[in-house]
């Protein structure tokens, strides 16, 4: 019976002893592939976005600025330009810069009521009955708050206040033209900032 007993004690010291030299070989597998998963989803979101990789749409899209007020909202302040630079972005560090003919105007409501996220609805669904495709939506990345501050761009006077605003922006891909578009929301003045830049694609 002595015997029995010390040989299973030994074999158990055995068994607790291999699991612990297999723990920290189990740990460090697991950390190198969290590590890696990380490095994998950081690639991701600084890995330049390709707007090629957007469809170009064959619909009829009318005549510029392309996108109208909706039922019971009205466009005001409208300004046209034959060319303007604008930025445009995919994430936090990627920032475009697109020059072409531009439009910009606020909408304000037409009534009493004003309703922010039905009216951002509305004009989204005009553009992407367009054919337009959403590649940005949030607040400003850093990266374009920092180009905005240092290099001052036209377009930003004619907005309300470009660092608060909520940012939904529209790429509608033709043949030999791009149409990007921009919604800017989210204010407590009853507004939201529409703009538009035609960027000239003629190969």
């Amino acid at each position: 019976m002595k015997i029995t007993t010390v040989f299973f004690s030994v074999a158990l010291l055995g068994m607790i002893s291999c699991n612990q030299n297999k723990k920290p070989n189990e740990d460090t597998t697991h950390n190198n592939d969290r590590q890696k998963e990380e490095a994998v989803e950081k690639n991701k979101s600084t890995e330049a976005f390709n707007f090629e990789k957007i469809p170009l749409s064959t619909k009829e899209v009318g005549n510029f600025p392309y996108v109208v007020a909706p039922e019971g909202y009205r466009f005001a302040n409208e300004k046209e330009k034959r060319i303007e630079e604008k930025y445009f972005f995919h994430n936090d560090s990627l920032v475009k810069k697109v020059n072409g003919q531009y439009f910009h105007a606020t909408v304000y409501q037409n009534g009493d009521v004003f309703e922010d996220t039905f009216l951002v609805n509305m004009l989204k669904e005009q553009i992407e009955q367009l054919g337009g495709v959403e590649i940005f939506s949030g607040g400003l990345p850093y990266a374009a708050s920092e180009m905005i501050q240092h290099e001052k761009p036209n377009y930003v006077t004619d907005m309300y206040d470009p660092m608060p605003y909520k940012y939904k922006q529209f790429l509608l891909r033709r043949q030999n033209e791009n149409i990007w578009i921009e919604l800017c929301h989210g204010l407590n003045a009853n507004q939201i900032d529409v703009s538009v830049v035609r960027e000239d694609n003629k190969q």
